[in-house]
């Protein structure tokens, strides 16, 4: 199950938003609860190194936090420690580097207010569109290693429509 722009907490203030989090539904898998940040360039990874606060603000309460890539020379030996990476290879989504796995902080109830909404605006986009990001199929298995099965990322967005400013 996935959630795409999810808010740091509930409300329209909310300063930080995760891209994408994926939770893993298969107990013999761990009940996995992983972060993803898309990045499509350069420039726009080296301003996500600058604010190691947005990812800051999720990892704590998360199992695994990915940088997903549209191309791996996106990252030029900068990927900080703890994070895993995701790249686009042959037209698939595979695990570059898997993300060690944490034991999670409890998640604070207005961040979990805020994924859920995130969860049910993300399935009702879904039930019109179809699926925007890799992670966003029937299962959460396509974004634990190893990936396979997705077609490309697409460049996520908190600042469109009613998700409030990113910070």
């Amino acid at each position: 199950m996935c959630a795409e722009h999810v808010r740091s907490q509930a409300g329209f203030d909310a300063p930080r938003c995760a891209d994408m989090i994926v939770q893993d539904l298969w107990t013999a898998k761990g009940l996995e609860l992983i972060g993803h940040e898309v990045k499509v360039s350069r420039s726009d990874w080296l301003a996500e190194l600058r604010d190691p606060g947005k990812a800051g603000a999720f990892r704590p309460y998360l199992h695994r936090w990915y940088l997903v890539v549209s191309d791996r020379s996106i990252v030029q030996g900068d990927l900080p420690d703890g994070w895993g990476l995701m790249a686009l290879s042959g037209g698939k989504l595979r695990v570059v580097r898997p993300a060690p796995l944490r034991v999670p902080e409890p998640m604070p109830a207005t961040m979990t207010a805020a994924l859920l909404r995130a969860v049910a605006k993300t399935a009702e986009r879904r039930a019109k569109d179809g699926p925007r990001h890799p992670g966003c199929l029937p299962d959460a298995r396509a974004v634990t290693p190893p990936v396979s099965e997705p077609e490309g990322p697409e460049r996520a967005h908190c600042t469109s429509g009613n998700r409030g400013p990113q910070r």
